[in-house]
């Protein structure tokens, strides 16, 4: 109990609050120190003992020859090794069942670690204080018994459960893991303590060694079974259920006469088919949560999660558990495949490219019709590529089909450090901010990974859902990837008011000129891509915000986000609805007027500098058509208008701003 209420100290504090504060090689550095303190405590009192360590004979729970002491050794070391199979399986499907429930963060992971060693640490104390009130071997058979019944009821309190809004991620995450989990970990946590409690024959290390021996094996094979046999194989709540049933098999097979074995199957048979008859039971319950209206399409389940195709009107969407949203088609899926033309057209002549995060493949489905020799689709989740593949073809060109089309399945970070290929392009796709990992694509570390794979000329595009960021945590992006790319421009990819789509664009020597971008931009045109915004070199310049250097001043003070000071992804987990609407209303409109202010003075992209302007007022328009100031609206509709093409303004374009949505 002492030693696993100092692991869930150690977890939260791991976890939650000191790679945020001090960084990660002083927190290793204090891991450190503890181990060597507590082997100088250790040395220090074996010098100090002078007579020998006698262990006290436990109680023997059943007869006292050999043979049943074997016996019963090896029993207890299979339940044993179920208890640390169950343990740590069933934290990892608490992981992705609390998914289903709120999107997570890098705190909710660390939530779920701290409270299932708080249980095991309050399981251990319990199973201490209740020493001589209970007969273990009772009080082992009950806790099995009484675990599997949770189990197999856990998912149905997971399908009826609402989560509170109060508190943000972080406290959501933690309430969450504990009103849910919480009961089953700590019945879980009664089992291996009292396996020490019944053991008996031969010194204490070597029952207490073989025992632990044994769970540590169960938890490790167990956590690998649950991310990658149970989840793929039977998916979520079946996969709990699987996990109850061991425990009930455990509790029928050890431990007990013939007849009291045979009492317990009686007892958990008529319970199991209590449970599968009722509405509750795992293999019958929803999946994935669907609004009015809405059909599942398909699902795969997976080590990532719950990945679904889902049709919500006009849209295909692709989501993986119930919250994070990889686009879709219809005018999604429009917007996106602009995402990919920007960074494309910004090259001279992209010959190999590489799509970081490729989602839906709307943004990669660009290339498809740019002369380009290699199209790599990095994506982590194995489900989001077949899904993709399968259901997204019509509306992301076939990408996944075209032979200059290579899949590659890994992590992008990874995918970028190990391979010695050079790129002309390189386009990381929106990632949510708070999401878990996700700070380690936006470290100096990475950026530099990506840098040193592009070919002479070539260029890094990073997407952000600026309606995602609160100012601190964009302007820790930005002054990290200026430290990298030191001429960096930022690009809008449309002129939303409440959903912005922002660009961070950094060049491998020098940016092209207009002369070579509108060349570009007029070669799209006669490919026949239909957006108005890339094949005009009126419209595409109009998307064009300024250079990030602009706002360079105001970025000195900002701590780069790293792989040591990973302070992004526990700002983005802090994250409040507050902060980023603030910074949706107020901190991004004032870095667009900074940058548009730097862009007036930069040589770069002067000759450009009218359509740029034009952007900029498309931008103050859309948010008068917000605040309902019709008459000044059209007042300056009117006038932007006759500066602009017909053909460019007139026809409403639901894909680029809220003045224009149906």
């Amino acid at each position: 109990a002492i030693n696993t209420f100092g692991a869930a100290l150690g977890s939260g504090l791991g976890a939650l609050w000191l790679p945020d504060r001090v960084g990660v090689v002083v927190t290793y550095g204090i891991a450190i120190g503890l181990s060597l303190s507590a082997a100088g405590m250790a040395f220090a009192l074996s010098r100090a003992s002078n007579a020998p360590s006698v262990a006290p004979a436990p109680v023997p729970p059943f007869g006292d020859d050999a043979e049943e002491v074997k016996r019963s050794s090896r029993e207890l070391r299979l339940v044993a090794f179920a208890s640390g199979f169950g343990t740590l399986a069933l934290e990892v499907l608490l992981i992705h069942a609390i998914a289903q429930l709120l999107d997570h963060s890098v705190y909710s992971h660390g939530a779920v670690l701290v409270v299932v060693l708080l249980c095991l640490a309050t399981g251990a104390g319990l199973v201490s204080l209740t020493s001589g009130l209970i007969p273990a071997p009772r009080l082992l058979v009950a806790a099995l018994i009484v675990e599997c019944l949770l189990l197999l009821a856990l998912p149905g309190q997971f399908a009826g459960f609402e989560v509170a809004a109060e508190g943000g991620r972080a406290v959501a995450g933690l309430r969450t893991a504990i009103l849910l989990g919480g009961p089953a970990m700590l019945i879980g946590a009664l089992v291996l303590p009292l396996t020490f409690r019944l053991s008996r024959g031969g010194s204490v290390g070597e029952q207490t060694g073989g025992l632990l021996s044994a769970n540590t094996a169960g938890g490790i094979l167990g956590s690998l079974a649950a991310g990658f046999v149970l989840l793929e194989s039977f998916g979520i709540w079946p996969s709990i259920a699987i996990v109850g049933l061991g425990y009930g098999m455990a509790a029928i097979a050890l431990l007990g006469s013939p007849a009291q074995r045979v009492g317990r199957a009686a007892l958990l048979a008529v319970a199991i088919v209590a449970i599968l008859s009722s509405s509750i039971n795992p293999w019958q319950l929803p999946r994935v949560a669907l609004g009015p209206g809405d059909r599942l399409v398909d699902l795969r389940e997976g080590a990532h999660g719950v990945v679904s195709v889902i049709d919500k009107g006009p849209n295909r969407l692709m989501k993986i558990d119930n919250h994070y949203t990889l686009s879709g088609a219809g005018p999604l899926g429009a917007r996106k495949e602009r995402t990919g033309h920007i960074p494309l057209l910004l090259h001279p002549e992209p010959r190999r490219v590489a799509f970081i995060g490729s989602a839906t493949g709307h943004t990669s489905g660009a290339a498809v019709v740019h002369p380009v020799e290699e199209i790599v689709l990095v994506e982590i989740v194995p489900e989001v590529q077949e899904l993709a593949a399968q259901h997204f073809a019509k509306s992301n060109r076939g990408v996944h089909h075209d032979p200059r089309t290579r899949l590659v399945v890994e992590d992008g970070r990874n995918h970028m450090r190990a391979t010695d290929e050079l790129f002309d392009v390189v386009v990381a796709d929106l990632f949510s901010p708070w999401r878990p990992g996700v700070g380690s694509l936006y470290t100096r570390e990475h950026f530099e990974a990506v840098r040193r794979r592009l070919a002479p000329g070539g260029l890094f595009c990073q997407w952000l859902p600026a309606y995602q960021h609160r100012r601190q945590t964009f302007e820790s992006i930005a002054a990290t990837f200026l430290q990298v790319f030191p001429n960096a421009t930022v690009w809008r990819g449309d002129f939303y008011r409440t959903l912005p789509r922002v660009a961070l664009i950094g060049f491998e020597g020098e940016p092209p000129s207009v002369a070579q971008v509108n060349d570009r931009v007029r070669a799209l045109a006669r490919r026949g891509v239909p957006d108005r915004w890339v094949v005009r070199p009126r419209g595409f310049w109009m998307l064009y915000v300024g250079p990030l250097a602009a706002i360079a001043p105001s970025l000195s003070r900002t701590p780069l986000n790293s792989d040591a000071r990973p302070r992004f992804e526990y700002l983005a987990g802090r994250s409040s609805p507050f902060e980023i609407h603030e910074f949706l209303a107020r901190g991004w409109p004032r870095i667009s007027d900074r940058l548009l202010a730097g862009a007036r003075i930069d040589k770069t992209f002067e000759a450009a500098m009218p359509s740029v302007e034009d952007g900029a007022e498309l931008v103050r328009l859309n948010a008068l058509h917000l605040a309902g100031r019709e008459e000044a609206f059209r007042l300056r509709l009117a006038r932007l208008r006759e500066r602009l093409p017909v053909a460019l303004i007139e026809r409403p374009d639901p894909t680029v701003a809220e003045m224009w949505a149906p």
